[in-house]
């Protein structure tokens, strides 16, 4: 099996420093109506909170995902800024393919690669390429879901998981009714939002973290409205970020994450 690049702090602190070095723009920090503070079920991260309070070694983070976890920037930006509020160095282990669904993980012989100690936290962030596919078997993945956070309580018991929902994207195709969109152009496809809600109930049922990307996003349209501008956070297909965007949206993570944290009564 290859072996996991690690995106150590110093790859997290230059890609930072990159996008700190475009001129000043007040960010947006939309709220999540269902997940207060962008966050469900923070509980599920109180393990991951505690090893922040009694361990002063690295912060060790296994992602699973699809193309915006295989760009990078948002795991970046959010391993920069847990190290910055915690003063350990954070690694990231990214596993993100291009197209990839859920499937991608079942086909791992390791979920984590042998010898290396347990990770802190796992994250898991597929959803948008399941939301683009009219003809999924929503049954099948919701089994297959349950199925993937128990295989790493299996593999590493009482690692807590962290479910990112999928997030806001768009079809080009018409039927749109974006405010600005003249042509009606872009449209979420309507399987996007029902695997949202799938894995909304499945980490609520097995007691994970749930984070509201799309809300915090900015809810409905939110990947058309990022798009514009001379400063886009998003690109063109109106379905992966930008480097500014991908740095943005892991900022909004990181605050969340930390919030909850401090609002158990952490150090």
């Amino acid at each position: 099996m290859i072996r996991a690049i690690a995106l150590v702090l110093g790859l997290a602190l230059a890609g930072s420093a990159a996008a700190q070095e475009r001129p000043y723009v007040a960010l947006p920090s939309p709220v999540s109506a269902t997940c207060p503070g962008g966050l469900c079920q923070p509980e599920g991260l109180i393990e991951f909170f505690h090893g922040l309070d009694q361990s002063r070694g690295p912060i060790r983070i296994v992602q699973f995902g699809d193309s915006h976890t295989a760009a990078g920037d948002i795991g970046r930006s959010l391993a920069w800024r847990l190290g910055q509020r915690f003063g350990r160095p954070a690694q990231l282990y990214p596993h993100g393919i291009v197209g990839a669904t859920l499937n991608a993980m079942t086909q791992r012989e390791w979920l984590f690669d042998p010898g290396e100690d347990a990770p802190d936290l796992v994250i898991i962030a597929y959803g948008t390429n399941e939301g683009f596919n009219e003809l999924l078997d929503l049954r099948a993945y919701e089994r297959l879901l349950r199925a993937q956070i128990e295989r790493v309580w299996e593999t590493s018991p009482g690692t807590p998981v962290l479910i990112l929902g999928a997030p806001e994207a768009m079809r080009g195709e018409g039927g749109g009714r974006c405010a600005g969109d003249v042509e009606h152009r872009w449209k979420a496809p309507e399987m996007l939002g029902v695997v949202r809600d799938v894995q909304h109930r499945v980490a609520a049922e097995m007691g994970v973290a749930f984070w509201d990307w799309k809300s915090r996003m900015g809810g409905d349209c939110s990947a058309f409205a990022l798009a514009q501008g001379d400063q886009p956070l998003m690109r063109g297909d109106h379905v992966h970020f930008t480097f500014a965007g991908g740095d943005w949206i892991g900022s909004l993570l990181a605050a969340d994450i930390i919030a909850a944290y401090d609002r158990r009564g952490g150090r």
